[in-house]
């Protein structure tokens, strides 16, 4: 089970609330501080729903799966569909379609707009909005 510390717990639950109403959120703290693991908790929290993990790298997305499975003993979701920004941008329209998220996570979300990337981006929230 993921144990929040509670300046994440308070914004997961102020996330939650957003994605209710809104059905977006965006979780803006420093790095180093678990913003990954309110992602995590979300999956954890919906482990019948797909949640789509865009990442810059699978490097960046095993150390953080690592860290996870670390700090709970052990626990790893196996609803997360994982893909780099980069090979999203590669992705055809159908291959996209075929994802069908509950949810979709954009990790270093401030990196989605690049040049390059933010196509693949466009085209994934388009199909999912």
């Amino acid at each position: 089970m993921i144990k929040l510390y509670s300046h994440n717990q308070k914004a997961y639950d102020l996330a939650v609330n957003m994605l209710k109403d809104t059905k977006k959120a965006a979780i803006v703290h420093p790095t180093g501080t678990g913003k990954s693991f309110i992602a995590f908790k979300l999956c954890e929290d919906h482990p019948g729903k797909t949640i789509c993990w865009l990442s810059l790298s699978e490097y960046i997305f095993s150390t953080q799966l690592e860290n996870l499975y670390e700090a709970t003993n052990g626990y790893k979701p196996n609803n997360i569909v994982f893909f780099t920004y980069a090979k999203l941008m590669g992705m055809s329209k159908e291959e996209i379609q075929a994802i069908h998220p509950n949810y979709i996570i954009l990790d270093e979300y401030h990196r989605a707009g690049a040049t390059f990337w933010q196509k693949g981006v466009e085209q994934l929230l388009f199909t999912y909005s």
